[in-house]
C-alpha cells in the first residue's frame, strides 16, 4: 500500500512537472489584490504550506495545494527567503513564488546625517519605520549589543560606529542586521582613509574615534577640520582641558544655541571643561572628513580657537591665552567660550 502512494505521488509531481513551464508563462491572477497592490510579509521559517495558507486565507491565491505542489516541483522551498513583499494587482501564484524565492522584497530608505547620536539614530529608525519602537529599544537595552554588530568585545555603545549615510534596507530587517549594515561601512570608510588602521592598538584607534566624533560637532566648516583636531591634541600633549562646547551638549537632553554658564559645571566625565582629556566614548557619528581629520591632524601649534564668521563657520586660531583673549574681543565672543 505504502509502495502504491508513494508511486501515486510520484507521477503526481511527474504530472504537474510537465505542466509547470506552461503555468509559468500562462497563469495569470489568481486571488482579490487590490488594484494598487498589497505588502504581503514572508516571515523567517515559513515553509510553502504556511505561506500558501496564509496567502489563500488573504485571497491572494486560489488554491493552497496548487501553491505548495508547484513549490515542490520546481524544488524551490529550500530557496524561500523572507521579508514584505508588494504584490500587484496582476500577479500570479507564478509570479508570487519568483518574488519569494529571487528576495525581491519592499526596502526601506533612511537618511543618517553626520553627527547623530545613538540615540537620534534610533528615533529615526523609528519614525522611517525600519524597525519597530520595542524592538531597537529592547535591542539597545542589551549589554552585549555591541558585539552582536561586530564591534570588539568591551565596547558599552555603539556611539561614533553608526556611520552617518543614506541606507536602503529590506522592510522588516531586524535591528541587529541595520546596525550591522552602518557598523560595516562605518569600518570600509575608516579603511579608505587609514588602510592599517587594524596595526592600531584599540586603546588609539577609540581614541581617535572619540576625537573624529567631537571634531564632527565643532566644526562646520570642514576646511577648518585637520586645523581643529591639532589643537585639540596640542591641548592634549600639554595637558590642558579641551574644553568643548560639544562634549557638554552631548551631556543635555536637548542641545541649546548657545551654552551658559551653569551648564559648564555640570559635573560629568563628558564634560571637558571639567575633566581632562577625551570623553569616555564618542559624542556622534563623524562622517568622512572629520575621520579624516582626526586620524590626520594638521601639526601646528595653536591652543586656542574662535568663531570669526558663524555664518561660514570659520575661525580665528592662536597660539597663546592672551591672543586669544584679543581675539574673543574682536570677534565679540563671550569669555570662556571658543
Amino acid at each position: 500500500m505504502k509502495v502504491l502512494i508513494k508511486t501515486f505521488f510520484i507521477l503526481l509531481l511527474l504530472i504537474f512537472s510537465v505542466g509547470a513551464s506552461v503555468i509559468f508563462f500562462m497563469n495569470k491572477q489568481t486571488g482579490n489584490i487590490p488594484v494598487t497592490g498589497v505588502e504581503f510579509e514572508i516571515k523567517r521559517g515559513d515553509s510553502s504550506h504556511s505561506i500558501a495558507k496564509k496567502l489563500y486565507q488573504n485571497g491572494y491565491i486560489n488554491s493552497e495545494i496548487f501553491f505548495v505542489i508547484l513549490t515542490k516541483v520546481l524544488r524551490l522551498d529550500s530557496k524561500i527567503k523572507s521579508g514584505w513583499l508588494l504584490l500587484e494587482s496582476d500577479s500570479s501564484t507564478m509570479d508570487i513564488l519568483k518574488k519569494i524565492v529571487s528576495g525581491k522584497f519592499i526596502t526601506v530608505s533612511f537618511t543618517i546625517p553626520e553627527g547623530s547620536t545613538v540615540a537620534q539614530i534610533k528615533n529615526i529608525l523609528i519614525k522611517n519605520k525600519v524597525v519597530p519602537k520595542e524592538d531597537i529599544e529592547e535591542f539597545l537595552s542589551l549589554p552585549n549589543y555591541p558585539v552582536l554588530i561586530g564591534l570588539p568585545s568591551g565596547y558599552k555603545t555603539a556611539e561614533g560606529f553608526l556611520f552617518p549615510e543614506t541606507y536602503k534596507v529590506f522592510k522588516g530587517s531586524s535591528v541587529e542586521s541595520v546596525f550591522k549594515t552602518m557598523v560595516n561601512l562605518f569600518y570600509n570608510k575608516v579603511e579608505s582613509i587609514y588602510p592599517d588602521y587594524k596595526n592600531l592598538s584599540k586603546k588609539d584607534f577609540y581614541r581617535k574615534i572619540v576625537l573624529a566624533s567631537i571634531i564632527e560637532r565643532e566644526v562646520k566648516n570642514p576646511e577648518e577640520a585637520a586645523i581643529v583636531a591639532g589643537v585639540f591634541e596640542n591641548r592634549i600633549k600639554k595637558n590642558m582641558k579641551l574644553q568643548s562646547c560639544a562634549t557638554v551638549q552631548y551631556i543635555l537632553d536637548k542641545p541649546k544655541e548657545r551654552l551658559l554658564e551653569n551648564d559648564l559645571l555640570i559635573d560629568n566625565p563628558y564634560n571637558t571643561y571639567l575633566y581632562l582629556g577625551l570623553p569616555p566614548t564618542p559624542i556622534s557619528a563623524a562622517g568622512l572628513n572629520s575621520l579624516r581629520a582626526s586620524f590626520y591632524p594638521e601639526s601646528h601649534n595653536y591652543l586656542f580657537f574662535v568663531v570669526k564668521d558663524p555664518e561660514r563657520g570659520t575661525h580665528h586660531f592662536s597660539q597663546t591665552y592672551e591672543e586669544h583673549l584679543l581675539a574673543q574681543k574682536k570677534y565679540k565672543a563671550i569669555k570662556g567660550f571658543y
